[in-house]
């Protein structure tokens, strides 16, 4: 795959003093050519060499055999990488390039008033982004699909106003298809905002007691699941310290495309497929123009 203009080329020798930080405190990203899954980070690069670069440590290196000379693979695609060494892990330079590109953030609801008050939270926590927004059509919730809309987003934000009864996943969920094609377009990098829900105790993301009768007596045991994977946010009209510095750390993990990780228990299968190294290969030519 050819590098994009707005990933800077590798051929010619970045090094880690000369690469770039794109977003403010965030370390650059090498990306796989093939996928665009992040595999190592400018500050774990130890040594650019003609042919390789050297990190010290890579993404995702506990799941990649540890014995030296032993081929390294894309977790995502398949693609091979390089081989570790006793200098360190070793990638081709011709696999994997730097980006710079801007994190490509949909926010999406069935208001737009709630998309509004939320676009200045999400700049406050990673403003290194482009903000796309939908205002959502109850007749089009079914079968939703994301894969053709541009930008292709990278990071998505669901944001719905709690008013009672708040239907957010499975069979009488507004959102289920929505986030269910979010999780396979971007590989789980997406959240969840409820807002008029502050958490009852201080310090906590969410409000524990709501989203526990959500999932438990409201028959939405999905909106569970990713409440405890930390991809579920509420608050009454804007984010506490502690939430801001929550959703920065999510949209950075989006910006790195941080290498998915195995199957999470209760996730509805359909939303991982796209997950599997099959449908990685399969939708490789969207993740390049991602990039």
């Amino acid at each position: 795959a050819a590098i994009r203009s707005d990933l800077q080329g590798m051929q010619g020798g970045s090094s880690p003093s000369s690469a770039s930080k794109p977003a403010e405190g965030l370390p650059a990203g090498y990306v796989c050519l093939q996928c665009g899954t992040c595999i190592g980070t400018t500050d774990s690069l130890l040594e650019s060499r003609e042919d390789a670069f050297i990190f010290g440590r890579i993404l995702g290196s506990e799941r990649f055999p540890e014995k030296a000379g032993k081929l390294l693979t894309c977790l995502t695609c398949d693609t091979p990488l390089g081989s570790r060494s006793d200098m360190g892990v070793a990638i081709r330079r011709d696999r994997v390039a730097l980006r710079s590109k801007p994190l490509e953030i949909l926010v999406c609801s069935l208001k737009q008033q709630e998309i509004s008050d939320l676009q200045p939270a999400i700049r406050a926590a990673f403003p290194h982004c482009n903000i796309s927004t939908r205002v959502l059509l109850k007749a089009e919730l079914r079968g939703f699909q994301m894969a053709t809309l541009r930008p292709t987003p990278e990071f998505v934000v669901v944001v719905h106003r709690n008013e009672g009864r708040a239907l957010l996943t499975d069979r009488n969920g507004f959102y289920h298809d929505v986030l269910g094609s979010a999780w396979q377009l971007t590989r789980g990098h997406v959240l969840v905002v409820l807002t008029r829900a502050p958490p009852k105790a201080e310090g906590d993301l969410y409000d524990q007691q709501l989203l526990r009768s959500l999932s438990m007596q409201g028959d939405q045991p999905t909106i569970g699941v990713i409440s405890a994977l930390g991809r579920v946010l509420t608050w009454d009209s804007k984010p506490a310290a502690h939430q801001t510095k929550h959703l920065e750390g999510l949209a950075s993990k989006a910006y790195l495309r941080e290498p998915p990780g195995p199957p999470q228990p209760g996730i509805p299968p359909p939303w991982t497929r796209s997950n599997s190294k099959v449908g990685a290969n399969s939708s490789s030519s969207g993740w390049c123009a991602l990039l």
